[in-house]
């Protein structure tokens, strides 16, 4: 610290120390009780803004009690008018704006609808203020910064508008939400702007914004306006005026200067004075200099001879300099150890600082020459600090001196030194660059000298360092709050907002560049006797001047607002805007700049594409015009500005005129947002079309099951006899095993006559089945008395096969009670006799004999006697029996508790009989009951178990048919008690397979309904079948042997196509990923959910298998009675959610349903009608339903005339080449064209083929659909969704489109893309696919199909027939089960799942290479394999596959077959185009003849310019090289000069990612030259002029004419360097 200076700059007023005292304190006890009373009264209403009852334990939070006198003060005037409160940093800015939010809280709290914005400009102050005003005031308040969650549709923000009273955001938001109607400005009572300063009347800051476009006097209710700001001067220009008359309101600050002392402590302002650099010192730095220089000019003279570029030769310069600045500055300023750390710090990948201002060019930028300076500089320097041969070590250095530090640095480490001893000091150095703050953090960090400093940079999360999060940044905020960290080396970024309190000495080591700079920097210094500090060359007067200017400009400042007596007046900014009346959606020239960004952005694009609007200016004697081109996927393609006084006049003017068009055009909806953006109104936020979610009560609905109506009408009214429709269950077993007794189903009115011919296959064990037909036998009278005992026999069987526990009692009562649930169904199931007459009856006597079973309470046979010796009588556990009585019926035996059916009486066996364990009965029931048999001698009883019901629908996983044996057992007449008389195992063999019958019946008379329903709704209706109605009704749950999938996935493809062709056809200007975005709007599955409710058609879904115990029927009704009341309790998910079979049925027949399913339900119908009724048919249906798929001829014409567009690139692709490939010769040529032109070719008409490829995506996936459906019938849902995946990708695509060469025909300006072509291709045609260096497929590859075949079926008039031919043969060499592209990881994961295996992926990525290891754990068993890709879904399957093939082999197999292993044992059909019945459109329609131009054309400048394939020189032709075709920029000869005073600029930023450089004028015409195979172009310097700094020449470029080139051309331009 020899020989420095220190000097106390102490300003000329109080006002200066007093608007930079930090907040101190809130005041005495008696200030509190004064300002409580002063304040009390202070309100906009008449409720003193206390708005709502507080709990007793949890008081108000009233902002009044701790407030300072000023503050409230403040907040009557900000009550009064639009304020803009002027306070120095901690004077409690923000606690007067919580007084105001709290005293127009009557405005804001709810259930009022207007609402308080609280704005900051950065993320950090956003999340501050809202704790600050949470902890202070019971306000709700929602926070709306960059790290929030993104509110994208209308009702996202009114939800937000309705929970919360305060939002706190960065004014982007606001900005956006008022541009976009998301928040009206009429619904703000209250707008607060944090850091008010950033309102500057010409600027484009968001502040600025909101007010000159928004804030109108036409506006019906306008927000009170309240500014805060330390200083409301930000820097040029800027004024107190101006910010006023932006804001609409007056500055106030506070006129009694020593109440603020009672508060704020100002820090003392304080210079340190460094000598400048010593000579010798000055020499060994300038010796380093020079030898940077060297190898800055090294690098940028190889560049200059590698590359051919203009544009990578100036990004790459341009990137090199900044890195070579920046380690010139920290030499300058730190020293040799500074600048070591600089250039090491960009060495290591944070590449901030060296692309920082390139944007997007990085990417044509040649890292490898910066990474190559970088290295080389580093070495350079490290040698310099390198002492004894030791690498460079800043904790060994033992003494600061020059070169290694430099005076300033030396300077800060002495201040440094000086504070280190005092206790609790916290500093925070500012710095002006990043990489400054970077280095001396380390220095500073490692000297050992200061190791009592804790030391950390803070740098901002937008300074594109990784590490820098906002997360690591408040972590690094709250160590130095605590005291963790001590010393802060900060960017501006720590200028505002940061509060921290502890702070006592701030140092500017650059000094700041504004005097908000310097009022912000300074007001982190908030501890009593605070530093505020001042790093100067004591050589350097400016630096001197610059502070005492910066003291002076502040109290002038202060001194102009105190003595102000100005009235604001309303005035309105007349600002250039574009509203859409219609929802009042306005955006300003300035703001549709970034729209207009932001729309591109949202154009269909990938790694080879980067869609960016580029910019050029004509200087035209009138003013400067802006013309702009669009991405050549966008529905425009170039707009022009009016002339305007200046470049960014006119990029304003032609950008909201750009934005006009895409909103007039349909690209931008009525709220002035691409499609992409605006979200799905329609779409319902709960549900996911993928039952893969956690919430199970999001995903599924309660509704009530279709009752059919021919089974609910009853005959209970009835007073007499009753004549019922019969219907004979006819019953035909395989193998004839077993005996069933004739049944029939009675019902009051007659079936329909699809279900009068029924018929299904019951499916018993074994591959046993029962084939069932219902044959209708006419009718039966009833008598009432026949009825009741019809009823009770029915109850009494529905008892025995699924409530048989009653019969363990002596009596079962048969009685109808008064109270018992009601049927919801009413028929019967009757034992009939089939007589000769082919007439049916019901078999009375056998009804009657089992009901006259003594359980039943019938009266004993009169002369029964139980003591008869008879040898026909047994002795029963109840009492004595008639063999005749017991043969045939029902008996229970209690020790086994067990029903048997009775079949015979073996009378040559008794108790004494041994069985097959070589005891006898005897011995046996003594031993295992202790039941002595007390008859022996009586015969036994062949007995038959009674079954227990099953659902016979089910699907049984027996492939043969095998006769099962019935099994018989002999029991001890005296164990077994008689139940019923004559209720045979024939009997029960039969009602074995009713309630399945029944189940089956009644969801075919729902399917019936449905028909039925359709058919009165549409003619078509009546086309499609009952059972294929029924099979789109029944989801795979039912486990039945169909179900809705197969046609769901038809249905699905269908749907997806149909929609697609409409609205390809009816919005001409969408781009491909819009197009997308509104077909999913439509056919996403919310949607199909919504409309099929609307057509109540959730009610006819069958989604339950058959459960036996809930079969109900007449004798039998459901036990839970349903009502509005009772249905929650009665079906809550507990019941159901991990076992969909426990769901409670009820008497409504409720049962909860996945909304997907039902959605999948109208797929599967339209697939029903596909298959039965064709496109007609599904047509009708999605029409019926609400889904309009119809279009005219006259769009398709439209089309055709637009193609013609194309025809200009004739030249450049083989167009008979590529008919004869396809074998389809093409009527409009143009459409072929467009098929191949890739997006990254922007000609000068624009378009390319991702439309066609949307439309091709859907066709094909229907017609791939269609084809698998057809060739693969027996193969299952699930199967027919992987092979449909399999075969319908990107992957496949490009299979073909190498198969067929197409990748030869592209018309693309990305190199990048043409050098990935040729890898893959290669790759594919060398190599087996999976292997670990495999290429990335290009996406292009694929595309080209689809929009091929998109091509041909518009030039059909959509033909699918013609289309389908094509695919045919295009697909036959792809389609072999071994080249299909069956996903690995599936594979594996599936493997995994069958052994109950853990299995994970983790993936790295170095040197732009993807590193993926694939593992699996599975006890003691850990086994991984890794692969590496430059893509990272690569290098992943390879790593599955590789993983699954070392399991395979080490014997792990899956329990179902592969796909591959079915497909090849499935049998194939003949494939089939399903449901095609339309006519062709028309497609003859007269266009002008197709004629390529062979010959060369001119200009309109009078340039003869030759095809790219022809030669001048040459007979050349190459129909297979694609080059873009350029005479000028783009086609409008205005842009090119036609004298002396006009000049042709273009942007530097405009160009095509990987394609040709757009960039200077000179790089353009050395474009053109080259095109055309002219020679270079010749500059010559005419005239001098000016002096060297400001020197003027006039240069001409000249062509020369030769022979046979084009005219002489000259073009003259004025350059000022």
């Amino acid at each position: 610290m020899d020989g420095c200076q220190s000097t106390n700059v102490n300003g000329s007023a109080a006002a200066v120390r007093n608007f930079a005292a930090p907040f101190v304190a809130n005041g005495t006890a008696e200030t509190t009780s004064v300002t409580t009373e002063r304040f009390s009264s202070l309100s906009l209403g008449d409720d003193g803004g206390d708005f709502s009852v507080q709990p007793q334990d949890k008081p108000e939070k009233d902002p009044r009690k701790i407030a300072r006198k000023y503050q409230l003060d403040l907040c009557q005037k900000a009550l009064e008018e639009n304020v803009i409160v002027y306070l120095g940093t901690g004077c409690g800015k923000t606690h007067i704006a919580t007084l105001l939010i709290y005293e127009m809280g009557h405005l804001i709290k709810k259930p009022q609808k207007r609402i308080c914005i609280f704005l900051a400009p950065t993320v950090a102050l956003v999340q501050q203020q809202a704790k600050v005003i949470e902890d202070s005031i019971d306000f709700k308040v929602g926070i709306y910064c960059g790290n929030s969650k993104r509110l994208r549709s209308h009702q996202e923000w009114e939800r937000e508008l309705e929970e919360h009273e305060i939002l706190v955001m960065t004014p982007q938001i606001l900005l956006h939400n008022l541009s976009h109607c998301f928040i009206k400005i009429e619904l703000i009572a209250l707008l607060i702007f944090d850091e008010c300063h950033y309102a500057q009347i010409e600027s484009n800051h968001p502040y600025a914004e909101i007010m000159k476009i928004f804030y109108k006097s036409n506006v019906a209710e306008l927000p009170r306006i309240f500014g805060m700001t330390a200083s409301p001067i930000l820097g040029k220009g800027a004024s107190v005026d101006g910010l006023e008359t932006l804001l609409r309101a007056k500055v106030y600050s506070v006129e009694d200067v020593d109440e603020l002392e009672q508060f704020v402590a100002s820090p003392k302002l304080r210079i340190y004075y460094y000598d400048p650099t010593i000579i010798s010192s000055s020499c060994a730095r300038i010796s380093y200099h020079e030898q940077l220089e060297m190898i800055k000019h090294q690098c940028v003279s190889d560049l200059t001879r590698k590359t051919g570029d203009h544009n990578t030769l100036r990004i790459t310069k341009k990137m090199l300099q900044r890195l070579h600045g920046n380690i010139m500055f920290s030499l300058e300023n730190l020293g040799l150890w500074g600048s070591l750390q600089a250039s090491c710090i960009l060495s290591k990948g944070d590449h901030y600082e060296q692309n920082e201002g390139t944007d997007a060019e990085e990417s044509s930028a040649d890292n490898s020459l910066c990474d190559r300076y970088l290295t080389e500089a580093y070495s350079v320097l490290a040698s310099a600090c390198r002492k004894d041969d030791v690498a460079p070590d800043l904790s060994l250095v033992e003494f600061l001196k020059e070169p290694f530090f430099s005076r300033k640095l030396l300077r800060l480490i002495g201040i440094l030194r000086t504070f280190r001893l005092q206790p609790n000091m916290k500093c925070i150095v500012f710095v002006n660059r990043i990489v400054t703050a970077r280095s001396l953090s380390y220095i500073l960090k490692n000297l050992k000298f200061l190791s009592s400093w804790k030391c950390h940079f803070l740098i901002g999360v937008h300074s594109g360092l990784k590490s820098m999060s906002r997360k690591t940044t408040n972590a690094i905020l709250e160590k130095f709050r605590s005291g963790e960290l001590n010393l802060l080396i900060a960017t501006k970024v720590g200028e505002e907002g940061l509060d921290i309190q502890t702070c006592c000495l701030v140092i500017r080591f650059d000094l700041p560049e504004t005097v908000a700079s310097f009022i912000q920097s300074r007001g982190r210094a908030r501890m009593p006797e605070s530093e505020y500090a001042f790093l100067v060359n004591s050589g350097n007067e400016k630096e001197i001047n610059l502070i005492k200017h910066f003291v002076k400009d502040e109290l002038k400042m202060h001194q102009d607002i105190s003595s102000r007596k100005s009235q604001v007046t309303m005035t309105d900014f007349e600002e250039k805007t574009y509203q859409v009346d219609l929802t009042g959606a306005t955006i300003s020239s300035a703001s549709s700049i970034s729209l207009l960004h932001h729309y591109c952005s949202k154009l269909p694009h990938d790694e080879y594409f980067n869609p960016r609007p580029q910019f050029f200016y004509l200087d035209e004697a009138d003013g400067m015009v802006c013309l702009i081109i669009l991405p050549s996927n966008a529905p425009i393609h170039e707009i022009v500005s009016a002339s305007q006084v200046s470049f960014e006049a006119a990029k304003k003017d032609a950008c909201l005129k750009a934005c006009k068009t895409l909103h007039e055009v349909g690209a931008l909806t009525d709220y002035l947002l691409p499609e992409q953006d605006s979200g799905s109104e329609e779409t319902d936020d709960n549900f996911s079309d993928t039952e893969n979610c956690d919430d199970d009560d999001l995903r599924r609905e309660l509704h009530e099951m279709l009752i059919p109506a021919a089974l609910k009408e009853t005959w209970t009214e009835l007073k007499n006899s009753v004549s019922l429709c019969t219907y004979h269950f006819k019953f035909c077993p395989n193998p004839i095993d077993r005996l069933y007794r004739e049944f029939a189903l009675f019902v009051k009115s007659p079936l329909p006559k699809e279900a009068e011919k029924m018929k299904l296959d019951l499916h018993l064990d074994r591959g046993r089945s029962v084939l069932t037909e219902l044959v209708p036998y006419g009718v039966v009278k009833f008598t009432k008395d026949e009825l009741v005992q019809a009823e009770k026999f029915q109850r009494m069987f529905l008892k025995v096969i699924l409530d048989r526990s009653e019969f363990t009692s002596e009596f079962v009562s048969l009685e109808n009670k008064t109270g018992d649930p009601i049927s919801s169904t009413s028929y019967l199931l009757l034992p009939i006799l089939l007589n000769n007459n082919n007439k049916v009856s019901v078999d009375w006597k056998l009804v009657e004999k089992c009901l006259s079973s003594s359980i039943f309470g019938a009266p004993k046979c009169a002369g029964h006697d139980e003591s008869s010796q008879d040898k026909r009588q047994l002795h029963l556990a109840k009492g004595i029996k008639s063999a005749e009585e017991v043969v045939n019926s029902l008996v229970y035996v209690p020790c086994k508790d067990t029903f048997f059916f009775v079949s015979d009486i073996v009378y040559y066996k008794n108790g004494y009989s041994s069985i097959k364990d070589s005891k006898n009965h005897l011995d046996l029931y003594m031993e295992k009951f202790s039941i002595q048999l007390c008859y022996p001698h009586q015969p036994l009883l062949k007995a038959k178990q009674v079954f227990c019901l099953d659902n016979l629908l089910r699907k049984k996983g027996y492939s043969e048919v095998r006769e099962k044996e019935e099994h018989f057992i002999e029991l001890p007449p005296e164990i077994c008690q008689l139940k019923i008389v004559g209720f045979s195992k024939d009997i029960g063999s039969s009602l074995s397979l009713l309630p399945s019958i029944m189940h089956r019946l009644e969801s075919l008379l729902v399917a019936i309904e449905l028909k039925n329903k359709l058919s009165a709704s549409f003619p078509q209706g009546a086309e499609v079948t009952v059972q294929r109605v029924l099979e789109a009704l029944t989801t795979e749950k039912c486990s039945e042997h169909f179900s809705l999938e197969r046609l769901e996935v038809l249905g699905d493809a269908f749907l997806k196509f149909a929609v697609g062709r409409r609205l390809f056809l009816l919005h001409n200007s969408l781009d491909e990923g819009q197009l997308t975005k509104k077909r999913s709007n439509i056919v996403n599955n919310s949607n199909l959910l919504n409309l099929a409710m609307r057509k109540n058609l959730q009610v006819y879904i069958r989604d339950q298998s058959f459960e036996p115990n809930q079969f109900f029927a007449v004798g039998r009704p459901c036990p839970v009675i349903c009502s509005k009341q009772t249905e929650n309790a009665i079906h809550s998910h507990a019941s159901s959610v991990n076992d969909v079979n426990t769901e409670v049925r009820c008497s409504k027949c409720h049962h909860w349903l996945y909304k997907k399913t039902i959605a999948d339900v109208v797929e599967a119908l339209i697939g029903a009608f596909l298959v039965d009724s064709g496109f007609g048919g599904a047509t009708a249906f999605l029409k019926w339903i609400g889904i309009q798929i119809d279009f005219e001829e006259s769009q398709l014409l439209k089309i055709f005339n637009e193609s013609k567009n194309f025809l200009p690139l004739a030249n450049q692709i083989n167009i008979t080449a590529l008919e004869n490939l396809l074998g389809y010769k093409f009527r409009h040529k143009g459409l072929l064209i467009q098929a191949f032109v890739h997006p990254s070719y922007n000609n000068h008409l624009g378009g390319c083929y991702q439309r066609l490829e949307f439309l091709g995506d859907a066709m094909l996936d229907y017609l791939i659909t269609s084809y698998l459906y057809s060739v693969y019938p027996k193969l299952k849902p699930g199967q027919l969704t992987d092979l449909r995946s399999a075969s319908v990708n990107n992957t496949s695509f490009a299979d073909i489109a190498i198969h067929c060469s197409f990748h030869e025909f592209i018309i693309c300006d990305s190199s990048a893309l043409s050098k990935s072509m040729e890898q893959y291709v290669s790759f594919t045609q060398t190599t087996e696919r999976g292997q670990i260096d495999e290429p990335t497929c290009p996406k292009a590859l694929g595309d080209l199909v689809e929009s091929c075949m998109g091509a041909i079926l518009l030039d059909t008039g959509f033909d699918l027939n013609c289309v389908w031919k094509i695919m045919l043969s295009l697909l036959n060499p792809t389609m072999s089960s071994s080249k299909l592209w069956i996903n690995p990881i599936r594979d594996l994961q599936e493997l995994c799942q069958c052994h109950g295996m853990d299995l994970q992926f983790s993936a790295s990525r170095k040197s732009g290479i993807y590193t993926v290891q694939s593992k699996v754990t599975s006890g003691d068993l850990i086994m991984n394999d890794s692969a590496t890709n430059i893509s990272k879904k690569a290098a992943k399957r390879m790593a599955a596959k590789q993983l699954y093939s070392r399991l395979k082999a080490g014997g792990y197999t899956a329990k179902s077959k592969s796909l591959d292993e079915v497909l090849k044992e499935t049998e194939k059909m003949e494939a089939q185009l399903i449901g095609f019945d339309e006519k062709p459109s028309v497609v003859n329609a007269k266009f002008d003849d197709f004629r390529v131009q062979e010959e060369a054309s001119e200009t309109e400048n009078g340039l003869k310019v030759y095809p790219l394939n022809e030669d001048p020189g040459n007979d050349y032709n190459s129909s297979h090289k694609h080059t873009r075709q350029i005479v000028a920029p783009y086609n409008a000869s205005r842009w090119r000069p036609t004298g002396a005073t006009k000049s042709l600029i273009c942007n530097p930023d405009s160009r095509e990612a990987g394609g040709m450089s757009t960039g200077s004028p000179k790089s353009r015409l050395y474009e053109i030259c080259a095109t055309n195979y002219w020679g270079s172009p010749i500059f010559e310097c005419l005239k001098e002029n000016g002096p060297s700094h400001l020197k003027e020449e006039g240069l001409s470029s000249v062509k020369r004419p030769e022979a046979g080139d084009v005219p002489f051309l000259e073009r003259q331009h004025i350059v000022r360097s």
